[in-house]
């Protein structure tokens, strides 16, 4: 029976160690299949930006203003899409059969790591593999990680740093 591994992506160089790391560890292994997942964050970065701190003054104006955060939206999705397929090139330059690797993209629908747990409950998962810290870089473990190795049962969980 095949193993099957979600490595959470979130496009950060810790996220892309984990990608190199199950490279280097499943190679060889012809019964594996990978995906790499990554949930979308509901708002964009940089909302704060496009509406200002004060949004009660924006509200005259959000028409006008939606357009851009479409914009935003789209650009976050490609952004992730090409960070998903780098993470795919080095999974396949490490040796990983093509038809063993998976991605996928999610939008938030509960949280980043609630979601990340719904998919491995979902899709039967034997491992979860995230990075230590991701785009926030919190201090000893990101919020994403400690909620997944705290949540995560009935699977292995690889936290790569």
């Amino acid at each position: 029976m095949a193993k099957k591994i979600l490595v959470a992506i979130d496009g950060s160089e810790p996220s892309m160690k984990a990608v190199r790391y199950v490279g280097e560890t499943v190679k060889g292994c012809k019964d594996v299949k990978i995906v790499l997942f990554s949930v979308l964050p509901e708002m964009p970065k940089g909302l704060d930006e496009l509406l200002g701190s004060d949004y009660v003054s924006v509200v005259p104006h959000i028409k006008e203003r939606l357009g851009d955060l479409g914009q935003l939206r789209l650009r976050q999705e490609e952004e992730m899409k090409k960070a998903l397929e780098n993470a795919k090139e080095v999974l396949k330059s490490a040796g990983i059969p093509e038809k063993n690797i998976e991605i996928a993209v999610r939008r938030k629908k509960e949280g980043i790591a609630k979601d990340i747990l719904r998919e491995v409950e979902s899709g039967h998962y034997d491992t979860i593999v995230v990075g230590r810290r991701g785009i926030s870089g919190a201090f000893f473990f990101g919020s994403v990680s400690d909620k997944v190795i705290k949540y995560a049962h009935n699977c292995a969980v690889w936290v790569i740093d």
